[in-house]
């Protein structure tokens, strides 16, 4: 079952089960009320009833008439009259007699303590010695009692057995009437139940389905799909996380491409010159000599660093790429590398200031290091002009160890900063291609300061050229 109609289901389940017990709740405490109310009607009239009663004894002095004859006792009730409230209907058959109905009356003394369901005369007139005068002989536990008084002596006890049911017209309509307005209450409710359930389950499965259709198209490689939710709740804050997911999976389908387009871009170069060069020497418009030769090996040797570039980078991104942590002297690392390019400095008339005088220890894979240092080193050689100045120093600040490369002109546009680290991105592609420069080699240091926890960032330098701080934390 899809989840409209499950939803639906649910709410509407909810709001009747709700519905229904207000209602039966309502109309139970309704019957109750009017129960408790047309009972109430009827202590008040007994206590007027009573009253008749006492007033009767107290003219005769004796309950001895009503018990020779106890239909006398209707007789002195119906004195009642006076009180219209009490009577129900009145009804004449176009004889002499008038017959009234009352709440209550004397039933005959009856034997039997059976009711029969049609409610018999429901008043009992007691003496002083409970015996019956007039009414049924049998008296509920539960009746009604109001004691006859006469000059503060008890005469005797007006009984009236309650009801079991309402049996007057009015009272049957009264509550007729309130169910059936209970009822049509009930089912307007129901139906605005219905509407409510409906509107509800739209409002949550309308989000859903949009994101149900946009994530189908990111499953077909629709990566420029986005949805539009524009609600402040779980389904909003999902649709735009779902509008970075299909964001991001768009850069890096877009990065992906561009990323094939960069890697056929740079290998085609040097693998068109060898083809030329070996093409040359195969037609014997050029002879295989010494300066061929070189030229062959330059081109290798460039295939060969992009390839193991290439491979490095790769390792990084599927986690592959080891690393043996343990501690090392950084000062002992970078002077190692310095070393290692003093000469090619000084060819290219490069002057090297260097500032490292205290030892660092930290935690890292002296072999990476060491690539670290010898990119750097190798992107300043590259792109400083001659004569320049290079500077290289390593200071401790609140217990990192930081370690700072800048360079003379050329400069990098200040626009062109944050790029300088993402692959394959050279500032001027002809001149870089010109120095050998495949826009990888920043990108792998990056790959090596996150593997050991630092940073790196890129300013203009005060030479008028590069400056690159990295930090690493030191081995406390």
């Amino acid at each position: 079952m899809k989840i409209f109609p499950k939803l639906f289901i649910t709410f509407s389940a909810s709001f009747i089960v709700v519905i229904a017990m207000m209602i039966g709740f309502i109309s139970w405490n309704l019957e109750e009320r009017f129960t408790g109310y047309v009972r109430q009607i009827e202590i008040e009239e007994m206590e007027r009833s009573a009253k008749v009663f006492e007033d009767y004894y107290g003219e005769v002095r004796t309950w001895r008439f009503i018990k020779s004859d106890p239909r006398i006792a209707n007789v002195i009730l119906d004195q009642r009259g006076r009180f219209d409230e009490n009577i129900i209907t009145s009804r004449s058959d176009g004889s002499s007699i008038i017959e009234k109905e009352y709440r209550y009356y004397f039933d005959e003394i009856r034997k039997n303590k059976k009711i029969s369901n049609s409610l018999p005369g429901r008043l009992i007139l007691l003496n002083k010695d409970n015996e019956v005068i007039a009414g049924v002989e049998y008296l509920p536990k539960k009746s009604i009692k109001v004691p006859l008084n006469y000059k503060d002596n008890k005469i005797g006890t007006l009984a009236l057995i309650p009801a079991p049911f309402l049996s007057k017209q009015e009272d049957l309509r009264f509550q007729q009437a309130t169910r059936s307005t209970l009822y049509s209450v009930g089912a307007i409710a129901l139906v605005i139940a219905a509407l409510i359930s409906l509107l509800l389950t739209l409002n949550f499965t309308g989000p859903v389905r949009k994101l149900a259709r946009a994530t189908k198209g990111l499953i077909g490689g629709e990566f420029k799909t986005r949805v539009n939710i524009k609600n402040k709740d779980e389904l909003g804050k999902l649709s735009r996380d779902f509008n970075v997911l299909a964001k991001t999976l768009d850069k890096n389908s877009e990065t992906q491409k561009q990323w094939l387009a960069d890697i056929s871009h740079e290998l085609r170069t040097p693998l068109a010159i060898l083809k030329s060069e070996l093409e040359a020497i195969e037609d014997g418009v050029r002879e295989f000599d010494e300066e061929a030769l070189s030229s062959l090996s330059n081109e290798v040797n460039r295939l060969s660093t992009l390839v193991n570039d290439l491979y490095e980078l790769t390792l990084s991104d599927i986690g592959a790429m080891k690393y043996q942590m343990i501690e090392i002297d950084l000062k002992e690392i970078l002077n190692k590398t310095i070393q290692s390019y003093i000469e090619r400095f000084k060819s290219q008339k490069i002057e090297l200031k260097i500032e490292i005088n205290e030892s660092t220890i930290m935690l890292g894979d002296e072999l990476r290091l060491t690539q670290l240092f010898t990119n750097l080193l190798e992107n300043s050689l590259r792109y400083t002009d001659s004569p320049g100045i290079i500077e290289i120093s390593l200071t401790t600040l609140n217990n990192n160890a930081v370690i700072t490369v800048a360079d003379s002109a050329p400069g990098v546009e200040q626009s062109s900063i944050d790029k300088i680290f993402d692959r394959f991105y050279r500032e001027e592609l002809s001149r870089s291609r010109e120095k050998g420069g495949a826009g990888l080699g920043l990108a792998i240091c990056t790959e090596i300061i996150d593997a050991h926890s630092g940073s790196i960032k890129a300013s203009p330098s005060d030479l008028g050229g590069l400056r690159i701080v990295i930090e690493f934390s030191k081995v406390d």
